[in-house]
């Protein structure tokens, strides 16, 4: 088992400093001292702080873009198969067995 040591170091802040990042770490579930060295350790990486927040909003954006156009492509399979399904009730057209069908498309 590894073990993992850590250095304590101090900063001053006023009450109400201290208050309000007490505030902001509790809504985010962590203690103080993490929520502190999160953030600085984020401000400090190649990508600043606010480089980082628009990447991950950015990664965010695309996210829902694809979901959404997924969403879309999938909406036009549901209907083309409804219309596909609605013209064979209608016409009575031939179903084919799956093996059948491979052999029509020559697969």
């Amino acid at each position: 088992m590894v073990k993992l040591t850590t250095v304590p170091t101090s900063i001053r802040l006023s009450p109400a400093e201290k208050r309000q990042i007490a505030a902001a770490a509790s809504k985010a579930g962590v203690s103080p001292a993490k929520f502190i060295a999160t953030a600085a350790l984020r401000a400090a990486s190649p990508l600043g702080g606010a480089e980082q927040a628009l990447a991950a909003e950015l990664v965010a954006t695309t996210r829902r873009h694809l979901a959404r156009l997924e969403a879309e492509q999938d909406k036009l399979d549901a209907d083309a198969a409804a219309a596909a399904w609605e013209h064979h009730v209608k016409n009575k057209t031939r179903l084919f067995t799956p093996e059948e069908a491979k052999r029509e498309l020559g697969l």
